[in-house]
């Protein structure tokens, strides 16, 4: 039986969904789909819902496919698309990659040929938080590719995914665990000062780094590089209550997942176990009581993996509210 929480929540899902512009919004229909799943459901209503949203995709020039002059959607987004239908493979088997088939793959629009490193825009060099959009969103789309069309994978020689985990390896800092895609330090120091008017600058390289350790994890390549530091900074974070900014978004779910992945040992202490459970019931207070109109539906499905990441850490055989029992939502899906 679905509980009073989530059946606010697919209310608020389904007002959302019904905005204009919703239906054809990739983006979207992505968020509804994971949503969905996090509260115990199929991520598509039925099966019209999942056809409906392949053929979505049709319409779109997905990142890592050559351009037919239709709308392109980005590595982010692309990941999450391909995230969506592992989580539908669960119901559709190897249905769920009939999606891709049709669509002109060719893996050095994403990975350099030679070295294998995930492209990026190098404006955005400075920029930990959203060059792991591009970093591990493509070894994400790598990861599921093989998985959900691997026909497509091997027709395309497409590299394995641990191949391209390894050369990422090279743009990790041995020393902090994070990412060092920069080359001046200075520009570095300065781009940190301006990134703090908004935002802390410690979480945006804890939430860049992790969009690569995901796929590590789901790939069982543990522990991750300079994890003990990068576990210490991670844990420092969780600390700040209620969440990491001023609402739960996909953020909390960065820091959370770190703590519980980087160094499983000290994750299970009892400190941290508190943690998670006074998290988890800060989540689900704030989804029970505070959702309004500037509450976007993007934010959603990273607040509620927050919740079920908690209660992994926790060992609860239940997400609070939701009564079901945790998902690794990594192990599922490559991205979120």
């Amino acid at each position: 039986m679905t509980s009073a929480f989530s059946k606010s929540l697919l209310s608020f899902i389904e007002e959302r969904a019904a905005q204009p512009g919703a239906s054809g919004d990739v983006l979207t229909q992505c968020d509804i789909a994971y949503s969905r799943w996090f509260l115990g459901l199929d991520p598509f209503e039925d099966d019209r819902a999942f056809v409906e949203f392949t053929k979505l995709l049709a319409r779109h020039d997905l990142s890592g496919t050559v351009s037919r002059g239709l709308p392109r959607v980005n590595v982010h987004t692309t990941a999450y698309a391909l995230g969506a239908l592992n989580l539908a493979s669960e119901r559709y088997g190897e249905g769920a990659g009939h999606a891709l088939k049709g669509m002109d793959w060719q893996w050095d629009l994403l990975l350099d040929p030679v070295t294998l490193i995930p492209k990026w825009p190098w404006k955005f060099t400075h920029h930990a938080w959203r060059v792991s959009h591009w970093i591990g969103g493509s070894a994400s789309i790598v990861a599921s590719l093989w998985r959900l069309a691997p026909e497509i994978a091997e027709q395309i020689s497409l590299p394995q995914t641990y191949a391209v985990l390894e050369a990422c390896d090279a743009l990790i800092n041995p020393k902090t665990g994070l990412f060092k895609t920069y080359k001046s330090e200075l520009l570095q120091f300065a781009f940190r000062n301006l990134y703090r008017i908004r935002h802390d600058p410690d979480a945006g390289e804890v939430g860049g780094i992790v969009h690569l350790h995901w796929i590590n994890y789901a790939m069982g390549r543990m522990p991750y590089r300079s994890a003990r530091p990068l576990w210490d900074k991670s844990w420092k974070l969780m600390q700040k209550e209620p969440f990491m900014e001023s609402v739960p978004y996909c953020l909390d779910f960065d820091v959370v997942q770190i703590v519980r992945t980087a160094d499983p040992l000290s994750a299970r202490s009892a400190q941290v176990r508190k943690r998670a459970d006074r998290f988890a019931t800060d989540v689900h207070d704030f989804l029970a009581s505070k959702l309004d109109d500037q509450y976007t539906l993007h934010k959603l499905p990273g607040a509620l993996a927050t919740m079920h990441e908690c209660a992994l850490i926790s060992e609860r055989s239940s997400v609070a509210g939701i009564d079901i029992a945790p998902r690794d939502v990594m192990m599922a899906a490559y991205w979120i």
